[in-house]
């Protein structure tokens, strides 16, 4: 099955270069990579204050 056609980028996101930086607003860490089956895998870890 082809691939969907990408979509052309109109420049009004950041990507995971934005993403990472709104994480470390809050003290967090984010870690993006490709998946060997295909697709990727986006993880963001963003400390909670406890009472």
């Amino acid at each position: 099955m082809p691939a969907p056609p990408a979509r052309p980028a109109d420049g009004a996101g950041r990507g995971l270069l934005g993403l990472r930086e709104r994480v470390a607003v809050y003290g967090g860490d984010l870690d993006a990579r490709r998946r060997l089956g295909g697709g990727y895998r986006v993880r963001a870890r963003i400390p909670l204050d406890r009472p």
